[in-house]
């Protein structure tokens, strides 16, 4: 497959070269501007990427001018469904430009769509890295599709169609139109017949749906009794007179609707033609041809200089202006279909309430084509002599064209809705994500990482939401209501089996994650960690988008395709955690929750053990955890031993001196200084019973580590005594927390040891202080 794609990079680097020297001629000698030559290049303005760097986006892309007008209902619908996206549109063609420039009021950014060389999609995708690909009516460009694929972007096709011409031409492709399809996340196809015809040609049938044609939902927009006479008025038309308008025509048709007019001028000599080419450069190629006949005619742009008398053939050459100009119309042909071009969109003028003619070749149009044959307000003809036979009949029988004309409208506002159901789609592929949140460790910095949990879940309730964390951490998220899974990384185990089987352990490793990536294949990871091995974790996920800081550490920003700026002010963990979410998710809560839930049967061990010491439920509980992991973090041994006896003496309280298993023996040494009992419960409970524990005292003491910020998830409240860290960034998260912090020169070193070996930070830190504070906060 992969030489496929060199032959498509080929052929299009050699239709690149020769269409250079025309684009620099267009820029230098036509005065087109530059940046659409940057752009197709891949290179965005400053202001574009300023716009769109590093946030949320989705880029729809439309060919030309008809599926433009057909993406603007969408995009209104997008906008409905997505409001703090950014959206990018982009157009292949200059017409097409002109139009989304006119049409697309919700796009952020309009620029000309990239060649599609693996380099340059590259380039652009570095910044706008969308999160959702929109590809009108089937545009399928393989590089677009393959790199965004594997940047973790879901695509789409909207209102797709497979015309008689392209599934000839994709059939011939073979097994590289499979691939292409293959990376594509869904298709809504306008037809039944498009959505057999894409499942033939190997896209999932399970991911393809037939949802019609988003050009039912234009907004065409009546033309308004006043708009009518404003036309009248700057045409010089007479209301009264019969005025065809013939839409969309092409080379060769122009000499077959000159027949046409001939024949209905004779009948009707106050008739009036417009003629709307579908290309405006084309103008003098059709005036040369109509002035050869003798007929006179006048440009649109220069209307103000018409002679009723003399000027009855109007050369449209202007853009925009086709769908008011249908309203005005007594008749209307649509062109593309009295040769073989397949026909062009007869819904616009059918919006209008208009009756349509059209020609023999509308393949392309299948399926609005049959519509309105069906259901009468289509006239098909086969030749140039016939449509003026047609036409003839209707100028004749006003009220018979009058009740057509009615009931096209009426058939357009049934067949209306297709644009809601491709944005509801569109929003189902960005809410049914399989998401991996990465916090691999420590205890209070998987605590700081929890909020984000319950606002992806409140943003994208269909995710599917999974947690991968180390086991000393895990028992914060397991029974998490937000998550659907947790994945244990056994990394301490595999520290200890390296080093007596590298390779086997290395073999584990590895089987590890292609199981994972396997079971789960994330669409996204968010790197909450920002390590070396969180962002590696993230990288061996297979998550196709990795989103992390780039101030992340050791390197982990290598291994993120979205790489977001965080402020440069000081926020706390969670804070920042949550910014992450939103600027990488778009994820948002209305509380910051932890959501820590204990079970049953954590409850009657923590019941237990409390009976087993005699505490009861009208004991007052302090909790106290003496001892952190750094030893610039621990208050002395001592102070806690007198502050614990001021407490029970003085409020009359319950003491429990919490921490690990390895804390006993120097918890054991603070209770020797002490004249009153307290007790040891340092190794007997686990996470969530520790968490139990603190959800029934009154307070929390301690210094910078886990329980402290496992004592304020569980809604405790907490005095915490600070040194060498920082407490807006790491301190207990909330108001009602009181930080004890020494305002010394030497403080927030964030030193594992105090580098100046006299621990002041901490030993200023006097026990009057923190047992005023207890006092005041508990009020015994």
């Amino acid at each position: 497959m992969r030489v496929a794609y060199w032959l498509y990079d080929l052929l299009l680097l050699v239709v690149f070269i020769f269409y250079l020297p025309v684009m620099l001629y267009k820029i230098i000698f036509k005065g087109e501007p530059k940046e659409q030559f940057k752009q197709r290049l891949g290179f965005l303005s400053a202001r574009i990427k300023y716009n769109l760097s590093g946030k949320q986006v989705i880029w729809v892309h439309a060919a030309s001018v008809g599926e433009t007008g057909a993406a603007e209902p969408l995009v209104t619908k997008l906008r409905d469904k997505f409001p703090k996206y950014k959206i990018l549109f982009s157009t292949m063609t200059t017409t097409g430009q002109e139009m989304a420039h006119k049409l697309i009021d919700e796009a952020d950014e309009i620029i000309y769509f990239p060649f599609d060389l693996p380099w340059i999609i590259k380039r652009v995708l570095q910044t706008v890295n969308p999160e959702l690909i929109v590809l009108m009516e089937t545009e399928l460009w393989p590089n677009l599709i393959s790199q965004a694929s594997k940047k973790g972007s879901q695509i789409m096709v909207a209102s797709g169609r497979i015309s008689d011409q392209s599934i000839d031409r994709y059939q011939k492709l073979g097994p590289f139109v499979e691939d292409v399809l293959a990376k594509i996340d869904s298709f809504s196809m306008q037809s039944q017949l498009d959505k057999e015809r894409i499942i033939t040609l190997g896209a999932n049938e399970d991911i393809v749906y037939n949802n019609g044609n988003t050009k039912f939902d234009q907004e065409y927009g009546s033309t308004s009794p006043e708009a009518k006479e404003k036309i009248y008025q700057e045409f010089k038309l007479d209301p009264k007179e019969p005025i065809i308008v013939a839409g969309s025509t092409h080379e060769d048709e122009e000499e077959q609707l000159l027949s046409c007019y001939q024949k209905l001028k004779e009948k009707f000599p106050d008739l009036v033609l417009l003629l709307a080419p579908r290309y405006v450069v084309r103008k003098e190629e059709i005036e040369a041809i109509y002035h050869r006949a003798g007929i006179k005619t006048v440009r649109r742009s220069r209307i103000k200089t018409r002679d009723p008398q003399q000027e009855s053939v109007i050369i449209v050459d202007t853009i925009g202006e086709l769908a008011s100009l249908y309203g005005i119309a007594d008749l209307v042909f649509v062109g593309g279909s009295l040769i073989d071009r397949g026909g062009h969109n007869i819904l616009e003028p059918a919006a209008q309430g208009k009756l349509v003619f059209f020609g023999p070749a509308m393949y392309n149009f299948k399926d609005s084509t049959e519509l309105l044959l069906e259901h009468g307000v289509g006239i098909q003809v086969q030749d140039a002599d016939q449509l003026a036979v047609k036409m003839a009949c209707y100028l004749k029988d006003r009220a018979r064209l009058k009740a057509k004309n009615r009931q096209a409208l009426d058939l357009i506002k049934q067949n209306q809705g297709a644009a809601r159901a491709n944005a509801k789609l569109a929003q189902q592929l960005i809410a049914t994500r399989k998401i991996l949140l990465v916090r691999l460790s420590a205890i209070g910095d998987v605590i700081h990482a929890l909020p984000v949990a319950r606002a992806v879940r409140e943003t994208y309730p269909q995710a599917q939401l999974t947690w991968i964390v180390e086991e000393k951490a895990k028992d914060l998220v397991i029974d998490n209501p937000n998550l659907d899974r947790v994945i244990v990384l056994p990394k301490e185990q595999w520290k200890a089996d390296f080093k007596a089987n590298k390779r086997a352990t290395l073999k584990e490793a590895k089987e590890f994650f292609a199981k994972i990536r396997k079971e789960y294949d994330f669409d996204l990871a968010l790197d909450l960690h920002g390590l070396f091995k969180s962002g590696l974790t993230a990288y061996l996920s297979g998550a196709k988008r990795r989103i992390g800081s780039q101030a992340g550490q050791e390197g982990s920003p290598l291994f993120y395709n979205q790489q977001l700026e965080l402020p440069t002010t000081q926020m706390h963990q969670i804070d920042k955690h949550l910014y992450l979410a939103k600027k990488g998710l778009g994820a948002t809560s209305q509380e910051v929750g932890f959501d820590i839930v204990i079970s049953k049967e954590e409850k009657i061990k923590v019941d237990q053990l409390l009976t087993e010491l005699k505490i009861t439920e009208t004991d007052k509980l302090v909790a106290i955890n003496p001892l952190t992991s750094w030893e610039s973090k621990n208050w002395l041994p001592s102070r806690y031993a007198q502050l614990a006896d001021r407490l029970i003496k003085e409020l009359d309280v319950t003491v429990i001196f919490t921490g690990g298993p390895s804390d006993q023996e120097q918890i054991e040494a603070i209770q020797d200084q002490m004249d009153t009992l307290a007790y040891n419960l340092a190794g007997q409970t686990n996470l969530k019973e520790t968490a139990e524990l603190y959800r029934r005292a009154l307070i929390f003491v301690g210094g910078d580590t886990g329980p402290l910020h496992l004592a304020v998830a569980m809604g405790l409240p907490a005095v915490a005594l600070f040194g060498p860290t920082t407490p807006v960034t790491h301190g207990p998260y909330g108001k009602e927390h009181i930080v004890i912090q020494p305002d010394i020169e030497c403080k927030k070193c964030w030193k594992r040891e105090c580098p100046k070996e006299t621990h002041r930070c901490m030993e200023e830190i006097t026990v009057d202080q923190v047992f005023s504070v207890i006092n005041q906060k508990i009020g015994v």
